[in-house]
């Protein structure tokens, strides 16, 4: 596993119970090989100011990524509350990681540093997104169904199915996946139950990022992700043989 490789965030907001509101950054890309490669060490950094906003710590924030690529690590999750920014990185080794605690903060914040010799991952269960491995595993047999078909791979237009949304909450999953250069597209309304249509151009074997944000986007608004598909790119992409695979469907 290289520690070292720049990850790929998916962002989610939740509702904690006890702590209110949180953001939480998730590097899927890097959880997907847990637990499958051991881990030597997982560190935790907790930044506790007056606001943990972005423009407040900013500076704090860049310095501890920098600290990070410099000690060969990488940051697999992020939870910023009103007042605390909580980052867990995995580590190859604990020599290095009295570096964290020299980064600039602001006035009043403090900062704990705890490395943790994790090697089955257990401190990231707390952030793994559950469900996760299963959409990948759905995504890979979508591949998989591809690949039988003669599909030679590269970018296309992907079709992602929601169902079940509520016809009050379009809007609001409109302006959320469109952020993300997401578009949707109604085809179907059955009383107030819609059912949506989510394009967009990528490479069907690095969706999971992709289908795993849609899924949450789909959920937090009321409706269900119901899988995607894509056309079959053959060797001669003219080809009148070239078609569209079915959806697979959340068992």
């Amino acid at each position: 596993m290289d520690l070292g490789q720049t990850g790929r965030m998916a962002w989610e907001l939740f509702k904690r119970d006890t702590n209110g509101y949180e953001v939480v950054g998730v590097d899927g890309e890097l959880l997907e090989h847990a637990p499958v490669d051991a881990l030597p060490i997982a560190c935790e950094v907790t930044i506790d100011a007056s606001s943990a906003l972005p423009d407040a710590l900013g500076e704090t924030e860049m310095a501890l990524e920098q600290v990070a690529a410099a000690v060969g690590g990488r940051i697999a999750a992020t939870v910023r509350s009103e007042t605390r920014l909580w980052t867990l990185m995995a580590l190859a080794s604990n020599e290095r990681v009295a570096e964290f605690a020299t980064i600039p903060l602001p006035s009043g914040a403090s900062i704990d540093v705890a490395p943790t010799r994790d090697p089955d991952w257990t401190i990231f269960d707390r952030v793994r997104p559950v469900g996760m491995e299963q959409q990948s595993l759905d995504d890979l047999r979508v591949v998989r169904a591809l690949h039988d078909a003669g599909d030679v791979g590269g970018v296309r237009r992907i079709d992602h199915q929601v169902v079940g949304l509520p016809a009050d909450q379009y809007d609001g999953f409109v302006t959320a996946v469109g952020s993300l250069g997401f578009r949707a597209t109604v085809t179907d309304d059955v009383a107030g139950a819609m059912s949506v249509e989510v394009q967009h151009e990528a490479d069907p074997t690095q969706l999971t990022a992709d289908s795993w944000t849609l899924r949450q986007i789909a959920e937090r608004h009321g409706g269900c992700y119901d899988g995607w598909g894509c056309a079959v790119v053959r060797a001669d992409a003219s080809s009148p043989e070239r078609r569209r695979r079915g959806w697979f469907r959340r068992k």
